[in-house]
């Protein structure tokens, strides 16, 4: 039995003054699954120094931070008009110390069970408005757990990394490469009148689609090196027309693969692989610093029977076409649609239908430069066993290292796609 105690609670507010302002949430931010994205940043102190994570060092850099992020101060509200808005009144950031009596070495972080994971997150009260809470627990190695929960109305993975990253400069001193964000909705405000040119079937509700009695789901961890990783792309231009096919590409295409194979979907039958891909770099002009939520819901589909026969290049080629087709005519058309959905008042959020599979990546993120000034993070978490047929992607720490897929499905799924996953693997590492 762990036992965790709450030594403070506070909130913490920006060091100086900032904007008092009502800000008006894009149609980005409005389609945002309404939840906190939590992650899990794992601290060892090896070096066994008695300042460590000192919690005044901590407190002093967020207060700062704050001045540059201070809508994360603010408070989720409801406008006159209805719409979704933050108001930048500078309440705070929940900051939460507390001390949980056990090791590192006797926590099994990958994959993480859900009781355990809830101990290094910060509780929110209920119908909470807050945007972001935070909680340093102190294990009884002298290691530390970051826990991190955002609101994700506010923003997403990406410009969440910036705050992080800018939190654990200013903590460590370093001032000289700090990036101001941009909170500026004006680029992807709808055009007047709309004007749709695509379909967005990944916003379509779909009644037919909800499971009734959904199955309770387990999570895997599975492991590519950088030599299987490269391997996978070897047989995508061996196979294919294409020259370069990326990472996320390769891996979501044996993920699928593999997927359709376990399920043992019909060979009829399609399935639909639902991803999101940043358009911060994609929409004209760019905006790089935007802090938001910059990105969208695409997905790839197939018939099942091409997916478990084609070549692993052919199924990664499905998936890169639809990224190819991010132009900025596209980005433009799907705010404009989201506009158009948000004043019928009709819903866009749909469930999916268990032959298809959803991916949530944060690979290529700094999740391991979030460095306070004792080290980078040992291990980093962010995969919740709540949600079935969901397959989160991240990097591991190093130049060399591979990434991490953590898979969740219900059991006797999840028993099939090991087994399928290592056969398919193998096969690449033959040839």
């Amino acid at each position: 039995m762990r036992t965790l105690e709450i030594l403070q609670s506070t909130f913490v507010v920006p060091s100086e003054n900032t904007p008092r302002e009502r800000l008006v949430l894009s149609n980005l931010d409005l389609v945002a699954v309404r939840k906190h994205n939590c992650t899990i940043y794992l601290y060892k102190n090896n070096e066994s120094a008695k300042d460590f994570f000192s919690v005044e060092v901590i407190k002093s850099a967020l207060a700062k931070t704050l001045v540059l992020f201070y809508p994360l101060a603010g408070r989720h509200v409801i406008g006159l008009d209805g719409r979704d808005q933050i108001d930048c009144n500078t309440e705070g950031v929940l900051f939460v110390v507390a001390r949980l009596d056990c090791t590192a070495d006797s926590i099994q972080f990958e994959p993480m069970s859900p009781d355990i994971r809830e101990l290094f997150f910060a509780k929110k009260p209920q119908s909470s408005s807050l945007l972001q809470m935070l909680q340093v627990t102190y294990l009884k190695c002298g290691s530390v757990v970051l826990g991190t929960s955002n609101n994700h109305i506010l923003v997403d993975g990406r410009g969440a990394a910036h705050f992080f990253q800018t939190w654990s400069r200013i903590a460590r001193g370093d001032l000289t490469n700090i990036v101001p964000p941009s909170f500026d909705r004006t680029p992807l405000c709808a055009r007047s009148p709309p004007k749709i040119s695509f379909n967005f079937p990944e916003y379509t509700t779909d009644e037919s689609k909800k499971e009734s009695n959904p199955k309770p789901c387990v999570l895997n961890l599975f492991k590519l090196s950088k030599e299987q990783i490269r391997h996978l792309k070897i047989q995508c231009t061996k196979h294919s027309n294409k020259t370069f096919v990326s990472t996320f590409c390769v891996v979501s295409a044996l993920v699928w693969k593999c997927y359709c194979k376990a399920q043992g979907l019909a060979l009829g039958s399609n399935s639909r692989l639902y991803f999101t891909a940043d358009i911060r770099n994609r929409i004209h002009p760019p905006i790089p610093n935007y802090f938001g939520n910059g990105v969208i819901r695409l997905s790839a589909t197939s018939e099942v029977s091409k997916i478990t026969s084609s070549q692993i290049g052919e199924v990664a080629g499905t998936v890169k076409s639809v990224i190819d087709g991010i132009t900025d005519e596209f980005i433009k058309s799907f705010i404009d649609y989201m506009e158009v959905m948000r004043e019928k008042k009709i819903s866009v959020i749909s469930d999916i239908s268990e032959s298809d599979l959803r991916i949530r990546t944060i690979l290529g993120m700094p999740i391991y430069d979030i460095d306070f000034g004792w080290g980078a993070p040992q291990l980093v978490s962010w995969e919740r066993c709540t949600e079935n047929r969901v397959v989160y992607l991240m990097n591991e720490p190093g130049e060399d290292a591979g990434i991490k897929v953590v898979v969740s499905l219900d059991s006797s799924t999840m028993k099939q796609f090991q087994k399928v996953f290592y056969e398919e693997l193998k096969l690449f590492s033959d040839e």
